[in-house]
């Protein structure tokens, strides 16, 4: 036969067990120690009082309570050690002592790896990360939101891995557990939030016919089945970490290693001499711009990676870390990678701010001949290995015997006058004058005189040491009045009126 002790809690009296008795005094003892004497871990000690008085009055109205109830309410609760760890507590009174009340508003435990079903769009997984790195959830959408830009398939794989892997926080305890830390005003906020939400969960499982043989039944199994998932789960989470950190430190150094030695990496991926790819970025973008823009995508691609490796590395390790400056860091960085990547664009937009014009003006050789010919040149830059490539911007990309080569086709204006000329004015854009007179001069194009023959080529060339800025070339060709004109009909498409 036990003992029974009629006690009051909250206001209600209970009959209870003597060995009951004992454990919820050594409980409610070791968690007023552990909170501490001030005036809001008194209110919380009353919050979590009157949680257990209500519960109990569900659980038992009218019976005595058993050892039994005791436990499956404190499991609900969550143990003292669940919600300040002793040398927390041991600090926190330290600090109390020398203090006083303003250092004792909250504390510190210990920190595990939940889904926040509080704060989530999907499942709670970047809300649940965010807590456990003490950093802003904000941090984590980003970084699942550009990880999944990259690759959907493999973001949508570990975010589902991660959703399967981390435990919801249903209890008072999990949800202080995820966050390592609350304020006494919040803890107890919580407190009532929850015994509010169980005591609902009782009336109704009250209400149903198998509930005291079911309730034995979970008594004994419940706590079992949940360390055994708990631990199958931290297992889980190591494995789910190694692979993280393996596939994590792959995607930097190949990263890395694209940017580092991407001249060697197009020479081994193309084959028959075509060496034309590597040299694409050095047509189109300054040395300068090529820098900034790999600085951009390293820390824009890059960071996500390194935080998903930090990650990696906390699942396996689980070491203690200062998780909101890290976190904090790494989304400074990344922002700075989105504003370096808008600073280049706007850069690169306005190299094509200025104009310039370069003119050349030939005096042509006078001829006897009635007629003047216009004919295509008879020797153009064509080769036997040309491949056609693509339009960009009125210009013709192709490759030559392996090279890169970026033509235009010219534009010709037939005039009337007392003078046999050419006026050849090659223009093109820059980042300023200098800038574009250099790239309108460094275009190429060949034309020549046969007595009454004019070689005019159908194509001119950008050199290679200026970067493509709107090419144009315009040919003023005068012709005295004296003299009849006949065009090539290779050149005609060339010429607007003659």
């Amino acid at each position: 036969m036990n003992k029974t002790i009629n006690i009051n809690l909250d206001g209600l009296a209970f009959k209870i067990e003597e060995e009951a008795y004992d454990r919820l005094n050594t409980y409610l003892d070791t968690i007023k120690k552990r909170l501490g004497n001030n005036g809001e871990a008194q209110e919380v000690i009353a919050d979590i009082e009157a949680r257990i008085a209500e519960l109990f009055q569900f659980k038992c109205q009218g019976c005595t309570i058993k050892l039994a109830d005791v436990e499956e309410i404190i499991h609900t609760i969550g143990e003292p050690a669940e919600i300040v760890d002793e040398e927390d507590a041991d600090e926190n009174s330290s600090q109390q002592s020398s203090a006083g009340s303003a250092s004792s508003t909250t504390y510190v435990g210990k920190r595990s790896l939940y889904r926040d079903p509080d704060d989530r769009f999907l499942g709670g997984v970047c809300a649940g990360l965010a807590a456990y790195f003490d950093v802003d959830p904000l941090v984590f959408r980003i970084i699942a939101a550009v990880s999944a830009f990259a690759s959907v398939g493999i973001t949508v794989v570990v975010y589902i891995i991660l959703w399967v892997a981390m435990p919801k926080a249903s209890t008072l305890g999990q949800r202080i557990e995820m966050r390592g830390g609350i304020t006494f005003k919040k803890m107890g906020d919580n407190i009532k939030e929850e015994y509010q939400a169980v005591s609902s969960k009782f009336k109704e499982y009250k209400n149903k016919p198998n509930y005291k043989r079911m309730q034995n039944r979970a008594s004994k199994t419940g706590d079992a089945m949940a360390n055994g998932l708990y631990q199958l789960l931290n297992i889980f989470g190591i494995i789910l970490g190694v692979g993280i950190v393996i596939w994590s430190v792959l995607s930097i150094m190949g990263l890395v290693g694209f940017f580092a030695f991407k001249d060697t990496i197009f020479g081994l991926a193309v084959t028959d001499g075509n060496h034309f790819i590597a040299s694409v970025p050095d047509r189109f973008l300054s040395y300068m711009d090529q820098t900034l823009l790999m600085a951009a995508t390293l820390l824009v691609i890059g960071i996500p990676f390194i935080v998903i490796l930090y990650l990696g590395l906390k699942l396996i390790f689980r070491f203690k870390s200062h998780g909101k400056f890290v976190g904090m860091t790494a989304l400074i960085l990344w922002l700075a990678g989105i504003v370096l990547v808008f600073f280049t664009g706007i850069r690169i937009a306005k190299s094509f701010e200025e104009t310039g014009t370069v003119s050349e003006q030939h005096m042509l050789k006078p001829t006897s001949s009635e007629t003047i010919y216009l004919r295509a040149s008879e020797i153009e830059s064509g080769a036997v290995d040309r491949d056609y490539l693509m339009d960009i911007d009125h210009l013709e990309m192709f490759t030559e015997d392996g090279e890169l080569m970026i033509e235009g086709a010219p534009v010709v204006n037939i005039s009337r006058g007392d003078k046999f000329q050419m006026v050849i004015d090659k223009k093109a854009r820059g980042l300023n004058d200098d800038d574009a007179e250099f790239n309108a001069s460094t275009t190429i194009y060949n034309w020549s005189q046969n007595d009454s023959i004019i070689y005019l080529d159908k194509k001119f060339v950008i050199a290679e040491e200026a970067l493509v800025r709107h090419q144009k070339v315009v040919i003023n060709i005068q012709i005295p009045y004296d003299k009849k004109l006949e065009v090539s009909p290779y050149l005609d498409r060339f010429i607007d009126e003659y």
